[in-house]
């Protein structure tokens, strides 16, 4: 963990709360590494904003709850974001030092479960959405009869710690979302191997982050805004775009950021394809803060005339998806998204060449995700042999239907 979120998680826990929480029947929950767009001035949640601006059509205004270590809140922040940073701090503390003296056991806290409890009793809430909720918030909504969810934000898969069936199985239906929030149908089936009997739903909603650029409403004016703010001229020449989304905390790489065998690659390749080069959220603002700074010095010094960062860093994914012809990871979850908008991808992590790891499964099965060696050689053949593979991205009308019927229910009063 970065030394300075040590630093906060430390002072934190001084902290006294003396909030202000707005009445609401609907709290939303994200972290910092969540509301990863920056427009006019406001960190913006893709997947929890979206869904906070389309329950404001149906009149439900949210209060949204920075999760714990979050820095983003208040005047930062798109939405009406609070966070009880001293509570959270102690509990995160209380729970830390749980896991040591009880290892291989889930170190339920008491103190965030009476966190999350204060904040459901004084907005009033009675439905609850968010990336991650945990088993303490959980705890706290069913002791009061409020609804929760959990809205994917990556990959789900059985090998999973946080969804996979061998994980969460033995956790009582108390510690357990009302729902699921997911993208598609293979990510619902891992879940619903094990939630149904906890009284647990699926619902398949699609990336909402994703449908709103591949079928823009005529009234969405952040997306017409975003398009033009990060609109590129054509560019120069005919080469093909490949995009490079970065993991964070990958110490299987010895540089941290760009195995060798791929920034070979890159340097080998760079006059004839594009190579755009996207951090991770959580290297910017969030559990890697630190990894920022070091990769840019690593970039100056290796691939300064070999690829850019800039664009495919800060612009919507989606717009950045729209120009690339394939993508490469060492193992980031946006090898979904880009099979979602029709992109295939190598992923190089040897990890996921284990036959107990299945992340992935449901688009390696559809032919949109190739696990790569990192070689050299490996990567070049594989580009050379998928640089028109291309698909139409995929139709999220499908799951318009379930997605309002999941924000008919959130605005619904009780």
């Amino acid at each position: 963990m970065d030394r300075a979120i040590v630093k906060k998680v430390l002072l934190d826990c001084l902290k006294v709360d003396r909030l202000r929480y707005p009445a609401s029947p609907v709290v939303s929950i994200a972290h910092d590494n969540d509301r990863s767009l920056l427009h006019n001035g406001k960190h913006y949640s893709p997947l929890i904003d979206t869904m906070e601006d389309d329950l404001a059509e149906l009149g439900i205004r949210c209060v949204s709850v920075a999760r714990i270590i979050s820095a983003i809140k208040g005047n930062l922040a798109y939405g009406n974001v609070i966070s009880p940073e001293g509570r959270f701090a102690r509990a995160l503390v209380q729970k830390r030092l749980s896991g040591l003296l009880h290892p291989g056991r889930y170190p339920y806290s008491s103190m965030e479960e009476r966190a999350w409890g204060s904040v459901l009793d004084r907005t009033g809430a009675r439905k609850v959405f968010g990336i991650l909720p945990s088993r303490e918030l959980c705890a706290a909504c069913h002791e009061r009869g409020v609804w929760v969810a959990d809205v994917q934000h990556g990959v789900i898969a059985d090998t999973h710690p946080w969804y996979g069936e061998a994980f969460r199985s033995a956790d009582p239906p108390a510690q357990v979302p009302d729902a699921f929030l997911c993208w598609d149908p293979g990510s619902a089936e891992v879940i619903d191997k094990w939630a149904r009997a906890k009284g647990s739903a699926t619902r398949t909603i699609g990336n909402r982050w994703l449908a709103r650029f591949v079928a823009p409403g005529h009234d969405d004016a952040l997306v017409r805004e975003l398009t033009a703010k990060f609109a590129r001229p054509s560019p120069a020449d005919d080469r093909k775009t490949i995009l490079l989304a970065l993991s964070w905390g990958e110490v299987d790489i010895p540089n941290r950021f760009i195995a060798a065998g791929l920034e070979a690659a890159i340097t080998k390749t760079a006059r004839r394809f594009r190579w755009l080069i996207r951090l991770h959220p959580n290297q910017l603002k969030g559990f890697a803060t630190d990894e920022g700074p070091q990769f840019f010095d690593y970039f100056d010094s290796r691939l300064k005339d070999c690829a850019e960062w800039e664009f495919a860093t800060h612009a919507p994914l989606p717009l950045v998806l729209r120009e690339d012809d394939l993508h490469v990871s060492w193992w980031s979850s946006v090898c979904i998204e880009a099979a979602q908008m029709g992109i295939r991808s190598a992923l190089l992590s040897p990890r996921l060449r284990d036959e107990n790891v299945d992340y992935y499964a449901y688009h390696r099965n559809a032919g949109l995700i190739d696990l790569v060696d990192d070689a050299e050689p490996s990567i070049i053949d594989w580009i050379e042999r998928n640089l028109d593979s291309k698909r139409t991205p995929e139709t999220f009308a499908r799951f318009d239907a379930e997605y309002r019927d999941v924000l008919a229910f959130l605005a619904a009063p009780e």
